[in-house]
């Protein structure tokens, strides 16, 4: 078992990061995604190793070349969502708690590394970052979310947008995390 420090780490490798999003959407061999990458194949077979071992993408298909067998690797399930809102809580997010967090840690440091980069060049904003803190009641604050979430639903878009990603975590303040059970 990988621990969530070690998929932060492992997801917060540009190179990784870069091979996630490469086989987002389309299937790719260990060839195709150095193209797209401009890297050459033999630096990315430990990567997607490491990818493999953790679960963080799949192989989706095997093909018979000659007397090699080519491998098409994929992401999609850590990013594949048909709804414009990922919520996982409870039973669910403790039962695919990797992937889970996985998918946050990635999404998360996307983000970072746009704000990061925004910060160095100040030529145009591609991220922010914003942090509130207010006293609420537990519903209220289930209802704030579910109002934000309307929000970002019901707007009235634009002929011409872009994708924006909105990682919305909030926490009680003063919660400590607990400590796991020890088998």
């Amino acid at each position: 078992m990988t621990s969530n420090f070690d998929l932060m780490k492992l997801i917060s490798d540009p190179k990784i990061e870069a091979i996630l999003y490469s086989i987002q959407t389309v299937d790719k061999t260990v060839k195709e995604i150095a193209a797209e990458l401009e890297d050459k194949p033999s630096r990315l077979y430990y990567p997607i190793q490491k990818l493999l071992a953790t679960g963080l993408i799949q192989v989706s298909e095997e093909k018979q070349i000659g007397n090699l067998i080519e491998k098409y690797y994929t992401s999609r399930p850590l990013f594949s969502s048909n709804e414009e809102f990922m919520n996982i809580e409870g039973e669910l997010a403790r039962t695919h708690s990797a992937a889970l967090l996985s998918h946050m840690f990635l999404t998360f440091n996307k983000g970072a590394n746009l704000l990061k980069s925004d910060l160095e060049n100040a030529e145009e904003t591609h991220a922010m970052y914003t942090e509130a803190t207010v006293s609420l009641s537990h519903d209220e604050w289930l209802k704030v979310t579910e109002e934000i979430k309307k929000l970002i639903t019901n707007r009235t878009p634009t002929e011409e947008t872009t994708d924006y990603t909105f990682s919305l975590l909030s926490y009680e303040t003063n919660a400590k995390a607990s400590k796991p059970e020890k088998a």
